[in-house]
């Protein structure tokens, strides 16, 4: 007996999968809405809500060859669908032809594009209408006379870490996506996914993530994102969308509409009467509906739950709480659109858009999806360092003395302090009155710091000249 699909099976409804030759890929539309109506030609239905998807579809049919049609429906809210269908049309995906792990190798790819039909029915939710179309759907033959089992990439394992908060800052949201990949790929725990989903994730509990830059009218886009412009363009078109439709719930409706109230109106006119008002946020969590959410339905309830806003001079800063949240497949499309609500707040009430920070109580990245978040950090990583926001320190020499000037980031004196740089571990004395001061809140900083003031003990007992950041 066939053991298939290999994988996701527990998230895929099976239709006939012994006799069937059809693949539908639902995309956003839910599968459970489509595959009771589905003839016995099809083997099986399921979603695809992400690019990262793609590897796994095309895994599942070189298992079984047998599936040799391949029907594209439903709502195509993330790119996902187009993306599928540029796979098949040009071996790529948003331009990149190396998204796929090297153990695929890619005469198989190849014979998959060439030899699988594929039915674009893209944008088409009725059940009804697609049962009818995939009934007139004639047979497929095989497209290979035996299966293909490729192995997968090994991946680190996890090292110790701090239980919880970690923290990850950045002048744009893909930058700080990098930090947040090489987070959790490390300190990542592996648990069960809940609820019916099946599979396993790698997490950690409350990732805060500080965004200081990113003009969302002139977003900075990265080679390495697993989405293009126009991904992005839907997905916030579809997050500000204010209707329900067919859906459990929009975040737009529920900011937006939320019980017939505009929550973003409602901050706006707080922020307007007290800029520092601690009361001004919007709850996407509707506790009567939410908590009663069905164990297969559990996708149905919203991850982004608060969001909250606080004026500082005339910036306006955003902290926003996700309960759950698929940081590879999901954050940085997540960080765009609250940057961009933040814009629009920021508008409303005639102040500049401040420091976006989004706190993901479990951060996790699917187990699917980790190879090809491994391949990115790999490719694509970088040390960035970035100036301290608690200021800048001057470290001196002044006869017998370690002096440290700490100066505000706009260069205003702040404060000084001074060490016998003839005592023994004078450096490591310094170390300890910055660190009780809390002057120092970068690890690259505090590593630089940590060598000048080495130095600078070391050309007090020598009797050498000391010149920060250059050599004795």
């Amino acid at each position: 007996m066939l053991d298939w699909p290999v994988y996701f099976k527990e998230r895929l409804w099976l239709v006939n999968p012994k006799e069937g030759f059809i693949g539908v890929a639902s995309l956003w539309t839910p599968r459970e809405k489509i595959a009771p109506l589905m003839p016995q030609k099809v083997a099986v239905v399921g979603q695809l809500y992400t690019k990262a998807g793609i590897e796994y579809i095309i895994r599942n049919l070189w298992a079984n060859p047998r599936v040799s049609c391949l029907v594209v429906c439903g709502e195509d809210r993330t790119g996902s669908g187009q993306a599928l269908l540029e796979f098949f049309r040009k071996g790529t995906i948003g331009g990149q032809a190396d998204l796929f792990d090297e153990k695929i190798p890619a005469r198989y790819l190849t014979l998959l594009r060439k030899k699988v039909k594929l039915v674009d029915l893209r944008g088409e939710t009725n059940e009804k209408k697609i049962a009818k179309k995939v009934a007139k759907i004639r047979y497929c033959p095989p497209f290979a006379k035996t299966r293909k089992i490729f192995p997968q990439a090994e991946l680190p394992g996890m090292f110790p870490s701090e239980t919880s908060l970690f923290r990850v800052e950045s002048s744009t949201i893909g930058l700080a996506w990098l930090e947040i990949l090489k987070t959790v790929l490390r300190f990542g725990w592996e648990i069960p996914r809940g609820w019916g989903y099946g599979g396993a994730e790698r997490m950690v509990l409350n990732l805060a993530a500080v965004i200081t830059g990113e003009e969302i009218k002139k977003p900075k886009f990265y080679p390495f994102f697993n989405f293009d412009k126009d991904g992005l363009r839907d997905y916030l078109r579809e997050f500000f969308n204010p209707q329900r439709g067919e859906q459990a719930y929009t975040y737009g409706e529920r900011i937006f509409a939320y019980q017939s109230l505009d929550q973003l109106a409602i901050m706006a006119k707080k922020l307007q009467q007290f800029p520092y008002n601690k009361g001004a946020l919007a709850v996407l969590w509707q506790p009567a509906v939410d908590n009663f959410a069905r164990k297969d339905l559990a996708w149905h309830t919203p991850c982004l739950t608060l969001i909250q806003g606080i004026c500082r001079e005339d910036k306006l800063h955003l902290t926003c709480y996700i309960r759950s949240n698929d940081m590879f497949g999901a954050w940085p499309q997540n960080a765009f659109a609250l940057r961009k609500l933040q814009s629009v707040l920021a508008e409303k009430i005639n102040k500049k858009v401040g420091v976006l920070t989004t706190i993901s109580q479990s951060a996790f990245i699917d187990k699917s999806d980790l190879a090809a978040a491994q391949k990115i950090v790999e490719k694509y990583d970088q040390l960035f360092c970035s100036w301290d926001p608690r200021g800048n320190l001057v470290i001196g020499v002044e006869k017998e003395e370690i002096v440290v000037k700490h100066f505000s980031p706009d260069g205003r004196f702040l404060e000084e302090f001074r060490v016998n740089g003839k005592e023994a571990k004078a450096a490591l004395k310094m170390e300890e009155k910055l660190l009780r001061s809390q002057v120092i809140s970068r690890v690259d900083h505090a590593l630089d710091i940590g060598e000048q003031l080495g130095r600078a003990e070391d050309a007090i007992k020598l009797g050498m000249k000391f010149e920060q950041d250059r050599p004795l």
